[in-house]
């Protein structure tokens, strides 16, 4: 995809407003508050956007939470929300205001939004933050996000082009102050959308997707020990399972991005989780902690994986899984 340039120099903080049943969202306000909060540190106004079709005079709750201005794009193409259309919008108006930083609440539509736009911009994006500020000297977002499912936080900063892209949680800033003495512009801007009808193109292969690992009830992993994989192919094809395997499995070659398990990829919960090959680090170790009943096979009797394992093999996972689907064949 071609990036996308400022028609300026950058400037200013923007936030994507979202408008529910004719009111602006309490996260948009909160979101909005925060940017206010950030801006005044550094000399920047705040601006809202606002996109829909007929919508409502919204402006004035936005300028009271802190915005300077607020921008409505209202077209007949966006009265409801498609990604493509509304991607095409802000980017057109991006390009001509040019925003330094741009936020989002972590939303349904923000989270589709934001890493579009940062991807056309080839600008910096964090996700879902608790906490966020603008780093000042370095002119960069940076964030504190929740991983591991919030068992621990990281803090992590934009880097590259402007404009910067954040989504933020639900009290990330705290209640907003609503100062009612506030002044503020409204301005409306056009965008070319035409109909905003999709046309076809021309005709694409399409595989169905497989289950999601999250969702499988039975999983066989192969990790870099296992010998002989298509063994463990087999197996799984037997049980109906899916075949996943840990970050090393994907240097091998055995599977692709969507079928790790572990701290990089699905945090999984199968009934049955058979583990071949695999010596078991901390990272995939975090990935199988909700598996209900873990079978282990691996030739080195003090490989960690055994400590969770309900079941544990010592030996050659290839002739384990060669073993086990042909009594499988037999029932």
């Amino acid at each position: 995809m071609a990036r996308i340039s400022l028609a300026e120099t950058p400037h200013d903080i923007w936030v994507v407003a979202e408008v529910n049943e004719g009111s602006v969202t309490p996260l948009t306000l909160e979101t909005v508050y925060g940017a206010r909060t950030m801006a005044d540190l550094m000399g920047f106004y705040v601006n809202a956007a606002v996109l829909g079709s007929g919508l409502p005079d919204v402006a004035q709750p936005l300028i009271r939470a802190g915005a300077d201005r607020v921008f409505v794009i209202d077209h007949s193409a966006l009265a409801t929300f498609e990604v493509e259309l509304w991607s095409k919008a802000l980017a057109d108006v991006f390009v001509a205001q040019a925003p330094e930083f741009v936020l989002f609440g972590a939303t349904p539509a923000g989270e589709a939004l934001a890493p579009r736009l940062a991807q056309r911009f080839v600008g910096g994006f964090i996700a879902r933050c608790v906490s966020l500020r603008i780093d000042d000297f370095d002119r960069a977002f940076v964030g504190k996000r929740a991983v591991f499912d919030g068992e621990y936080y990281e803090v992590v900063a934009t880097t590259g082009p402007t404009p910067q892209f954040a989504t933020v949680l639900p009290d990330c800033f705290g209640p907003p102050y609503m100062d009612a003495a506030r002044s503020g512009q409204t301005q409306r801007l056009e965008v070319d959308l035409g109909d905003g009808r999709l046309q076809k193109s021309h005709a694409v292969e399409f595989e169905m997707p497989r289950p999601k690992l999250k969702a499988a009830k039975r999983i066989v992993s192969a990790g870099r020990q296992v010998g002989n994989v298509e063994a463990a192919r087999q197996l799984a094809a037997r049980l109906g399972a899916e075949f996943a395997g840990p970050r090393e499995a994907v240097d091998e070659g055995y599977i692709d991005e969507s079928q790790v398990v572990g701290v990089t990829g699905a945090r999984v919960s199968p009934d049955l989780y058979i583990a071949l090959g695999i010596r078991g680090d901390s990272h995939h170790a975090f990935g199988i902690q909700d598996a209900r009943y873990v079978v282990a096979v691996y030739p080195d009797a003090d490989a960690p994986i055994f400590r969770q394992a309900d079941v544990a093999i010592v030996g050659d996972p290839a002739t384990v899984a060669v073993e086990l689907e042909q009594l499988l064949s037999r029932l």
